[in-house]
């Protein structure tokens, strides 16, 4: 019988892509049969795959913007506490003058008592007016007093307000100094970390780290986790200053042994390495 032969023009289009084969070579360089369903599942899930990642760069955006925000709005607000301790300690100033005035009328208060007293002495007829003038002396004295009170409490208030703008709005850091190990042998069983240092030394201690997980994993703590041999590169972002962040690459290697020498390597009784 003859077979007939057909144009692929002359057949139906397919709908779907399940249970559709093709021909394909394998790294064996094998002829296979191939799933087209199997194609189109890995590119979906490759489109997926961009669009989540598309997603997480948009949100990081965002949150490097926020950041940014909240720098500026803590820049403001230390130099808002500037100017409230210069205020601060033009109001102690004000206050200390005002203590001395006080005192200043005290010794003038003092004096005129004592020229009533006097003058008492001096004449009876005028006793009567030396006793009123002696009280008024006694009067603004004790209002010199109380003036004086006044003016210490508020010189201590004032003095309480500055330590607190002070301690509450802190420097930002400017500089930070990374100490990590560049390479680490696997199955290394040494406790290994980041250590940070930020400047000036009385700014905030706060660092996250972000690692990509390839061949280290990095705790909050800067903690290093061993995973693979391989390079990892990780992000130490002061959370005060983002904009200082650094980043860096930690190398994982197979253990290995070199010889120095052409000599011969042998174990010794004990089972140490001994060159010959």
């Amino acid at each position: 019988m003859a077979i007939k032969k057909k144009k692929i023009s002359e057949f139906p289009l397919a709908k779907t892509l399940i249970g559709l084969f093709t021909i394909g070579v394998d790294s064996e360089n094998k002829s296979v049969k191939v799933s087209l369903e199997f194609l189109k599942t890995s590119a979906d899930n490759a489109n997926k795959a961009a669009q989540s990642a598309n997603t997480a760069a948009t949100k990081a955006t965002e949150a490097t913007t926020a950041a940014s925000n909240a720098t500026k709005l803590a820049n403001t607000a230390a130099n808002n506490a500037v100017l409230a301790t210069e205020k601060s300690k033009e109001a102690t100033q004000s206050a200390n003058t005002a203590a001395e005035n006080a005192n200043t009328k005290a010794d003038a208060a003092d004096r005129a008592a004592s020229s009533a007293n006097q003058a008492a002495g001096v004449a009876s007829a005028q006793a009567s007016n030396a006793g009123d003038k002696a009280d008024k002396a006694e009067n603004a004295a004790n209002e010199t007093t109380k003036t004086n009170e006044v003016a210490l409490a508020t010189i201590a208030r004032l003095e309480e307000l500055e330590e607190s703008l002070v301690g509450q709005y802190k420097m930002i850091p400017t500089a930070m100094a990374l100490t990590y190990p560049k390479s680490i042998t696997l199955r290394n069983p040494s406790a290994l970390r980041i250590a940070y240092e930020l400047f000036p030394s009385n700014t905030g201690r706060n660092v996250l780290f972000l690692s990509d997980d390839n061949a280290v994993s990095v705790l909050p703590n800067g903690g290093i986790i061993v995973r693979r041999a391989g390079v990892s590169k990780v992000h130490a972002i002061p959370t005060e200053n983002t904009e200082i962040y650094q980043t860096v690459e930690i190398k994982v290697v197979e253990p290995y042994m070199r010889k120095a020498a052409s000599s011969a390597i042998r174990l010794t009784g004990s089972g140490n390495i001994r060159l010959t």
